[in-house]
């Protein structure tokens, strides 16, 4: 498929180590039709992750490139490692990119490497999105990373928040204006 460069989009995807970049990388493939079967970093199926010893660490090493399309447009996940050692790759990764999908652990929240690589899409002048990742959310603790996302009055940036609606959100929405009418009646 023949695509204009007006039609193409250079994202990177950063945050610290192990909140799930990979996984949003792949799971974006997948949902885009990219790949057809959703490849795990546990399984070393990832299409990012394809070196040995990316492999077998289950971590990233090396920043990886993977793209696909999306409403006439295509766009290149850059897949850049979250480990300090491996820092310099995310901010090669971030020099080349449009914008910035920043990913931090709903548990966690923003940790050592998440404040680097902020810093470096600041250096660099590019838009980010905060995905706050939920997929090890198994724990009592995990309240949200709303807490701990970068905070306005302490760091200098401003976020909004946007959450997903669910599938049912119609139904939760009438159950609360039929509460609503009883209580006031």
């Amino acid at each position: 498929m023949t695509v204009e460069i007006s039609k193409i989009r250079n994202v990177g995807v950063v945050g610290h180590g192990g909140v799930g970049k990979t996984s949003l990388v792949e799971a974006l493939l997948f949902a885009t039709g990219a790949v057809t079967r959703l490849g795990r970093v546990d399984d070393g199926s990832t299409t990012t992750d394809f070196d040995p010893d990316e492999i077998k660490r289950k971590i990233s090493i090396n920043t990886s490139i993977a793209y696909c399309d999306w409403k006439g447009h295509r766009i290149n996940l850059v897949d850049t490692p979250g480990y300090g050692d491996f820092i310099a790759d995310a901010r090669a990764g971030l020099r080349v990119v449009e914008a910035a999908v920043v990913v931090v652990d709903a548990v966690a929240g923003v940790q050592v490497q998440t404040e680097k690589v902020w810093k470096f899409a600041t250096e660099f002048n590019l838009p980010r999105v905060v995905v706050v990742n939920h997929a090890r959310v198994a724990r009592p603790t995990a309240q949200g990373a709303a807490g701990r996302a970068p905070h306005p009055s302490r760091r200098g940036v401003r976020l909004q928040g946007l959450r997903r609606p669910r599938q049912d959100e119609g139904r939760h929405r009438r159950r609360r204006q039929a509460r609503r009418g009883r209580d006031s009646g």
